[in-house]
């Protein structure tokens, strides 16, 4: 049986462990991803620039939250009412934290002031994260779109 909207089984539904791990990393992919994402940004940076300084710490959280924020504000006319929205399965394979720490790698970040590394680090690893994700739920959702639109057509 499915879940209600707000995720509740009906009385007397018994989760096999197949479904409560589905679940469970359905709900975790993209707080799980983002947070290894950032985590590798911020190890590559110490790698790269040497240990944080208190402004370096504040400089690499402003360049995570600036990004999160105005990328917010491109998608905050499309939000649903509540949120979270659902999101499509495959984002459970989420390979992004990947990319993301390839693009911190790409960036010659040692040829930079120290504290802009960190900002520039941090804004980088959560924009690349936000549209990576952004960018397969909208691909996934135009696949799906096409299968209906071929399935009504073949019914017609």
């Amino acid at each position: 049986m499915m879940a209600d909207s707000r995720g509740r089984e009906p009385a007397g539904t018994d989760l096999s462990m197949g479904n409560a791990i589905g679940r469970v990393t359905s709900i975790l992919s993209i707080p799980y991803g983002y947070t290894v994402s950032l985590w590798s940004a911020g190890a590559l940076t110490f790698t790269r620039l040497g240990s944080p300084s208190a402004l370096d710490v504040l400089l690499f959280a402003v360049g995570a939250v600036t990004a999160f924020v105005a990328l917010a504000g491109v998608g905050r006319p499309h939000l649903d009412a509540e949120v979270p929205m659902r999101v499509p399965s495959v984002v459970v394979l989420n390979l992004f934290p990947i990319l993301a720490a390839l693009v911190v790698m790409a960036v010659p970040s040692g040829t930079m002031p120290r504290g802009l590394g960190y900002l520039a680090n941090s804004f980088l690893t959560t924009a690349t994260y936000i549209l990576g994700v952004a960018g397969l739920v909208r691909i996934t959702s135009g696949l799906r779109e096409r299968r209906q639109t071929a399935g009504a057509g073949r019914r017609a």
